[in-house]
């Protein structure tokens, strides 16, 4: 709905409550009565999808175009983070035997810190997810991503050469796959359990 469109709705309530009290009822009653006359939530939806078919339409898609680009981003983030591990092992002097297995471990742990400060902060209400889902966070998110992966690349390319940072991406492949696991799983928890709530507030 349109700001435009709530304060019709407010005054065409007003207006109902209005004329009701006139006709000797009390204010709880009118208002009750009022709200019926209007119409209930499936009933006005449907009215103004009609009216606001434009907005109706980016309601609808926008959740689904949050979706790509996150997906995105989680990608673009996952080769920069990728990057970055193989380019720390190899400052603190890991032979090229053990490279793959001190950056895989980089990439855990750090995003082990990441979920763990990410959950804290939502936790204690200090994070806004729906700000950090906002769209201009998101393309802004991989616009930068992208650019720092292809300069790291560079300079990767320069430290080890570009045929073993190709294995080093293989071997980093691994994380990847445990990352996508570790999210199926939470999604699976996440879904059941909103399931499981609405059964317990349909029986309630």
């Amino acid at each position: 709905m349109t700001d435009d469109n709530i304060n019709e709705l407010e005054s065409h309530l007003e207006d109902e409550i209005h004329e009701l009290q006139k006709l000797g009822l009390s204010a709880e009653e009118s208002m009750l009565i009022a709200k019926k006359r209007i119409g209930n939530i499936e009933e006005l939806v449907t009215e103004f999808s009609k009216v606001n078919k434009g907005i109706y339409f980016k309601n609808k898609i926008i959740p689904y175009l949050k979706g790509i680009l996150l997906f995105v981003a989680f990608l673009t983030i996952t080769s920069l983070l990728a990057n970055l591990s193989i380019l720390i092992a190899n400052k603190l002097g890991v032979n090229d035997k053990n490279l793959s297995f001190v950056s895989v471990g980089l990439l855990i742990l750090s995003t082990f810190i990441l979920l763990m400060f990410s959950y804290k902060k939502y936790k204690n209400v200090n994070l806004n997810i729906r700000k950090l889902t906002s769209i201009p966070i998101l393309v802004s998110t991989i616009i930068v991503s992208k650019l720092l992966t292809f300069l790291s690349f560079h300079v990767l390319n320069r430290l080890i050469g570009i045929s073993h940072y190709g294995v080093l991406q293989m071997n980093l492949s691994i994380y990847k796959l445990i990352f996508v696991f570790f999210i199926l799983i939470i999604s699976c928890v996440v879904f059941y359990s909103l399931k499981q709530e609405n059964k317990t507030t349909i029986l309630e």
